[in-house]
């Protein structure tokens, strides 16, 4: 994708554990006309991707030009809507330790984001068809 001129952002590499969203990612994803979160087994544990996905849909609904595609990455949309068990116990963990308004928001994000059409792929799958169809 970085090849294709496509900024890509790894919280694994852009962000160190404990470490906040940085402006800068921020600004990235307001600036951003197309938004791809990759939904994985993990990605409802992680707050980093919460909040990054809620800030994608608060720029995505103050802008009728921007779009988000989301990958469904061994997952399937059901999970991300919170029809299954996956994402759904994973805020309830963060329920634990942290106020009722912040995981809501994510819950409304991850419903509103997994009714949008994206990519299904398994992680057996071919990964290359899958970027190229991106791109």
């Amino acid at each position: 994708m970085v090849d294709a001129g496509i900024l890509v952002f790894r919280d694994d590499e852009s962000l160190r554990v404990g470490e906040k969203i940085s402006d800068e990612l921020l600004q990235a994803i307001k600036n951003s006309e197309i938004h791809i979160p990759i939904f994985s087994k993990n990605y409802a544990a992680s707050h980093w991707c919460l909040e990054e996905l809620t800030h994608m849909v608060d720029c995505n609904s103050k802008s009728e030009n921007k779009k988000i595609l989301p990958i469904f990455l061994d997952v399937e949309p059901d999970d991300v809507k919170l029809k299954t068990k996956l994402y759904k116990e994973a805020l309830l963990e963060h329920r634990k330790k942290l106020c009722t308004e912040v995981v809501e928001s994510w819950k409304k994000a991850l419903i509103e984001v997994g009714e949008i059409k994206g990519w299904n792929l398994k992680k057996d799958d071919g990964q290359g068809e899958l970027i190229h169809s991106v791109i």
